[in-house]
């Protein structure tokens, strides 16, 4: 047939939830023939975790299931146009012509058509991106099963993590007894999908040519989650599937593109945007190469009787006698892989025989490891894989004439055992299949995270790098499958795939517990604690964890109930490369701070957005009103806003009108969790406030004496000020942070402070007018004190709060602090 097709229509669908089907029909025009028309008939599994869900929800998907079904029937004729009754966005109609671009490349190839005649989905341009809540009951995936290793080892991962999996099977025509006999072997339960093909798709048509079925199984997938309460579909597609066959007219031929990063990549936010962001899809093995992925296999013997890679297996309505046909670009493939990890024995025993001494299979070897033409259209890995597969296999089969063929020409390549590093694997699964680990950071933090790791993954190898043991820690990376990263390490300097403590808690514990975040430049520690007293003394069982003290990994070493409220400040270091926000996020205040570490205020902002950057619709965020900085936030918030609380009457003993602040931000999440008034006042007026923090040591012949030890920026130091008033005395400097001093110079003036002792670094560049002042410079605090009792008026303050870090001296704030106590006290008798 040779007719020119003039549109392909996506006509009509038809859901019966009653008959567990889904009819879809389309119709194809011609110039000068009769239109034809397809059907197909999905036919849904039973199930009795059915969802109910939102009418517009499901015609979303079900329209999404239209569009990407039709692909099977619009390549027949390749229609110069297409028409829909749907009202895409813009962003939509990019997305479906990517897809009937890129994952019909193959088919343009091999039929010689100009992908610039791709389809060109209609949009409306004023249609928004809508997309919907689901209430997930439970944390469980939908696993894609194939039949193959990769789905497999993705399972068996899974299964031996504890996770809740369900095993996806998509029977096309006749179905195979392969993936039936390997989900009974993993031994979880299944969900069969029925796709009933028009019977007319296997007649002669003026096309014929390869699709991306991964993409209909992943919308199918999706489909299947919503409507049986799933968090989603993983899929088992290696890093190997990110690279194409040709260069074809300017477009990059790939046939396993709906498997590669760039589709999974579209996909996912496809989904986020235009379905439910409540919904996932990745590929679990997408950091590992192919190579990577059959040495775990290796271990997996179980299942060598039953797996096949084989696709004469699994193309529609084919009958094959064996598992593997020995003659195709898949089965050399796969057998070169396994021959690197297997002895001889049990590779002939799946095979069925030596395909190294098969000469007819020379031109497919060196297909395989690019000694040919070009890369097979196929589902096989990489070159420079097969190369070193054949290379790590070498000695067991020296004599066999595809090696002593082939042997010389190909070289070693170890790059492909390691692993990459991009992905949408979740934090709490990234640890699966990974031989080793490399904490970067060996403090309070780091040593937890060793703790976690050596319990709850066992045959993990665990090392340390820490600057304090090896000023070269960094250099090792390239030799571990992964790294934790401690907060005080920048995330430029990590090279390989990562993740961090505060990620692996959030993922544990989000969706299961309340958590309530806590934020800003200061405040924080102050701010963290009155919540937890409130929320306690309201009867609540909540837990104080993260920057003030106790590593939220520790936590996870024991069982966590689910009625625990956690309470957590997390600093700009921790928010830098979270990938998570909390219920409810809080941010005391926001100015300049922590420049060495993050370069710029740009930076020091994005990373403390952070906290609310992954919110959803019900989640809160408690700011400041009077904040400007914080009130930009609100402008593409999508959360609940709430004010800093200024209703409700109370008594306090901290002092300073930022202290009052921080008391309304945690009024203000104590009634977002219902706590009743007579709770929240009686735990503000029994709170003392936190050590270093406008702390009255006492008052010592006649001075009185204040550790503010955590000011340690002059944004903070200005406040305590202003909240004693009466400063005659006050310890200024500390690390050189290259902060300006002018307005707290001018503070100090407008408050007639005159009695000042300098610390290094940056004590000499804080007062540039000197004419005025009482001024000693000094690195001893001991000097510094006697100095204080020295020379402040009695009724007056001497004032501990430096404008600067402590580093310069001491090893924290808590450090100086304490010495300032310890020295106050020795010279007050």
């Amino acid at each position: 047939m040779t007719q020119k097709a003039t549109n392909f229509e996506f006509t009509s669908y038809k859901f019966e939830p009653s008959k567990r089907s889904v009819v879809f029909n389309y119709k194809t025009e011609f110039e000068d023939n009769d239109p034809l028309f397809f059907t197909e008939n999905i036919i849904l599994p039973e199930s009795k975790n059915s969802n109910p869900i939102s009418e517009k929800l499901l015609e979303k998907i079900l329209s999404s299931l239209h569009i990407i079904i039709g692909i099977s029937y619009y390549k027949l004729y390749y229609a110069t146009k297409v028409s829909h009754p749907y009202n895409f966005s813009k962003d939509e109609s990019k997305f479906w012509n990517t897809i009937y671009k890129k994952g019909l490349g193959e088919f343009l190839y091999k039929n010689k058509l100009d992908p610039k005649n791709s389809p060109s989905f209609s949009f409306n341009i004023n249609a928004k991106p809508v997309n919907y809540k689901i209430n997930n009951k439970n944390k469980r995936f939908l696993v894609g099963i194939g039949g193959g290793k990769d789905s497999i080892v993705s399972a068996e991962l899974l299964k031996n993590n504890g996770q809740d999996i369900t095993g996806l099977y998509v029977k096309t025509g006749k179905g195979s007894e392969i993936i039936d006999s390997v989900i009974e072997k993993i031994d979880i339960n299944q969900l069969k999908i029925e796709r009933h093909l028009d019977w007319q798709i296997h007649q002669e048509h003026l096309y014929k040519g390869h699709i991306p079925v991964s993409a209909i199984y992943a919308f199918l997938g999706i489909f299947l989650s919503v409507i049986y309460d799933y968090s989603g579909l993983i899929v088992s597609n290696e890093h190997s599937s990110n690279f194409g066959n040709i260069n074809y007219k300017g477009l990059n031929i790939n046939h396993q593109w709906s498997k590669s990063f760039e589709f999974e990549n579209l996909f996912q936010n496809y989904v986020k945007e235009f379905i439910s962001p409540d919904l996932t899809y990745f590929s679990l093995l997408r950091l590992f190469y192919e190579i990577r992925i059959v040495k775990i296999f290796s271990q997996m013997k179980k299942y060598f009787p039953y797996f096949s890679s084989c696709n004469n297996n699994f193309k529609v309505n084919s009958v094959s006698q064996s598992l593997w046909c020995k003659n195709c670009p898949k089965c050399v493939f796969a057998f070169t892989m396994l021959s690197a990890f297997l002895t001889k024995n049990e590779l002939v025993k799946i095979f069925g025989r030596n395909l190294y001494q098969d000469k007819s299979l020379l031109p497919l070897f060196k297909d395989i490891l690019g000694l040919g033409e070009m890369k097979p259209f196929d589902c096989v890995g990489t070159f420079e894989e097969s190369q070193e597969a054949m290379k790590l296999a070498e000695k067991k089969f020296k004599n066999h004439f595809i090696i002593k063929t082939l042997s010389k020409k190909i070289k070693s390549h170890p790059e492909t055992l390691l692993v990459q590093n991009e992905s949408h694997i979740p934090e709490d699964l990234k640890f699966l299949g990974m031989e080793n680990a490399l904490i970067l950071g060996y403090g309070k933090e780091g040593k937890v995270t060793e703790r976690y790791l050596k319990k709850f993954y066992r045959d993990l190898k665990v090392s340390i790098a820490d600057e304090k043991k090896d000023k070269n820690y960094l250099k090792n990376q390239p030799n571990f499958d992964i790294l934790i990263k401690t907060p005080g390490i920048r995330k430029e300097e990590v090279k390989i795939n990562y993740t961090t403590a505060s990620n692996i808690f959030f993922s544990k514990v989000k969706g299961k517990n309340t958590i309530i975040g806590v934020t800003g430049s200061k405040g924080k520690s102050t701010t963290s604690s009155l919540i937890f007293k409130i929320l306690k003394q309201d009867g609540k069982n909540v837990e104080l964890l993260g920057n003030i003290g106790k590593p939220m990994l520790e936590r996870l070493l024991t069982p966590v109930s689910k009625d625990t409220i956690f309470v957590l400040e997390l600093s700009s270091y921790q928010l830098d490369d979270i990938k998570f926000s909390p219920d409810i996020a809080v941010l005391t205040s926001l100015f300049e701070e922590h420049m060495d570490f993050h370069g710029n205020k740009k930076n020091y902002y994005k990373a403390k957005k952070n906290i609310i950057n992954f919110q959803g619709k019900d989640n809160f965020f408690v700011y400041n009103p009077k904040s400007k900085d914080s009130l930009k936030w609100l402008s593409d918030y999508n959360g609940k806003d709430i004010a800093f609380d200024s209703n409700l009457i109370f008594k306090t003993k901290l002092l300073g009108e930022h202290n009052k602040e921080n008391i309304r931000a945690s009024i203000s999440v104590a009634k977002i969790l219902n706590v009743s008034d007579k709770s929240i006042v009686k735990a503000i007026e029994n709170f003392n406030g936190l050590p270093h923090r406008l702390e009255l040591i006492g008052k010592f012949k006649g001075v009185s004496f204040y550790d503010d030890a955590i000011s340690t920026t002059p944004e903070s130091t200005i406040k305590a000020i202003e909240s004693l008033k009466n400063v005659n005395t006050i310890f200024l400097g500390g690390q050189d942070r290259g902060y300006n001093f002018s307005n707290l110079e001018k503070t100090i003036k407008k408050y007639k402070i005159k009695n000042i002792v300098l610390f290094p670094d940056s004590g000499s560049k804080i007062i540039k007018n000197k004419k005025y002042f009482n001024i000693f410079e000094t690195k001893s605090m001991q000097e510094a004190v006697k100095f204080a009792y020295k020379n402040t008026v009695q009724g007056d303050i001497c004032l501990l709060s430096c404008a600067s870090p402590s580093y310069s001296i001491w090893k924290n704030f808590e450090e100086k602090g304490d010495q300032f106590k310890k020295f106050v006290l020795k010279y007050s008798k």
